[in-house]
C-alpha cells in the first residue's frame, strides 16, 4: 500500500514537532538546573517552564523548584524563594538542598531560630554533610553565639578539610570573640592567632579570596604588625582594585606608620569609588585630621 505524499510530509511534520519540544524541554531543563552561564531571569524562566509541563517524578520536580528558589534567594526575592523550598520539601520530605536553602532565606530575613531549625533537619537527614554545619555557624555568629559558631565550624573542616569557607567563617567568629568575649581577656592574642590560621588555610585553599587577605591585614594591624597588614591589603587591592574598603585599610595602616601621604593617596582613591556612607564619613574625617580635604 502506498502513503500518499502528503500524509508523508505531515508525519514528518509532526515528528519534526516532537524532536524540537524535547529539545526545548531538555534545554530548559540544563538552563534550570546550570550554576553558571545562564542568567537569575533566564534560571526562572526555564524553571517555571519545567515546573509547568509537569510529568516529572516528584523529585524531579522538587529538583526544579529548588532551583527557582535559589534563583529567587540570589535575587533577594525572600518570600518567594521561601514558596518555592517549602514546594519542594513537600515533594521530596528527604531532599536536604532546600531545607539549606530556605534557612539561608529565614537568615536573610532575621528569622535566625527558623534558619537553624532548617539546618538542623538537613543535618539529620545527612550528618556527614558539611554544608549545613557550615550554614548554622555563620546563624549562630550572627545571634552573637560565637562558642557554637565554632564548634559547627569545627565539625565543617572535620568533614571536609577542603572547605575554605568554613575556615573563613571560623575565622570570622574568632575575631568576633576577641572582641566581644571575656573570655577573649583571659586569653590575650590567643583568638587573634587562631583567626590567622584558619584565614591563611583559607588562603592557601582558595588563594583569590581577597576578603581573606583583607580580614587577616585587620588581625595584623590590631597585632600591630603592620608591615604585614600593609602585606595584606597589598594583596587583597591587587585582587579587588575596586573595593574602597580595602584601600581605606591600607591607608589606614600607612597613617599609623607616619607614611602620611601614602595614607592621603588611599583615602582619597577610596573616596573615588563607590563606598559606603558611615566609611565616607570616616576617611573624610581622617583627611581633615591630616590637613588635607578630599
Amino acid at each position: 500500500m502506498r502513503v500518499p505524499i502528503l500524509s508523508i510530509s505531515l508525519l514528518a511534520a509532526t515528528l519534526g514537532l516532537a524532536v524540537a519540544a524535547r529539545a526545548e524541554g531538555a534545554d530548559e531543563e540544563r538552563q534550570c538546573t546550570a550554576t553558571s552561564g545562564v542568567t537569575l531571569d533566564q534560571k526562572l524562566s526555564a524553571c517555571t517552564a519545567v515546573i509547568s509541563a509537569g510529568a516529572k517524578g516528584p523529585h524531579d520536580l522538587a529538583v526544579a523548584y529548588n532551583h527557582r528558589g535559589d534563583a529567587y534567594l540570589n535575587k533577594r526575592e525572600l518570600d518567594r524563594a521561601i514558596a518555592d523550598y517549602e514546594e519542594a520539601i513537600r515533594l521530596d520530605p528527604k531532599f536536604v538542598f532546600p531545607l539549606n536553602g530556605r534557612g539561608l532565606a529565614y537568615q536573610g530575613k532575621g528569622l535566625f531560630d527558623r534558619a537553624v531549625a532548617d539546618f538542623d533537619q538537613a543535618i539529620a537527614l545527612n550528618p556527614n554533610n558539611a554544608i549545613p554545619f557550615n550554614l548554622r555557624g555563620n546563624v549562630y555568629r550572627a545571634k552573637g553565639r560565637y562558642d557554637r559558631a565554632i564548634t559547627d565550624f569545627d565539625r565543617a573542616t572535620t568533614l571536609n578539610p577542603a572547605y575554605a569557607a568554613a575556615y573563613f567563617n571560623r575565622a570570622l567568629a574568632y575575631q568576633d570573640k576577641a572582641q566581644w568575649d571575656f573570655d577573649a581577656y583571659l586569653n590575650e592574642g590567643r583568638y587573634e592567632e587562631l583567626a590567622i590560621k584558619d584565614y591563611d588555610e583559607t588562603i592557601r585553599l582558595a588563594p583569590a579570596n581577597r576578603a581573606a587577605f583583607n580580614n587577616r591585614g585587620n588581625v595584623y594591624m590590631s597585632k600591630r604588625q603592620y608591615d604585614r597588614a600593609i602585606k595584606d591589603y597589598d594583596e587583597a587591592i591587587r585582587l579587588g582594585p575596586d573595593q574602597a574598603l580595602y584601600i581605606s585599610n591600607r591607608g589606614n595602616a600607612f597613617r599609623v606608620v607616619g607614611e602620611y601621604d601614602r595614607a592621603i593617596a588611599d583615602y582619597r582613591k577610596a573616596l573615588s569609588l563607590p563606598i559606603d556612607e558611615p566609611t565616607r564619613r570616616r576617611i573624610e574625617t581622617a583627611l581633615k585630621e591630616l590637613g588635607a580635604p578630599g
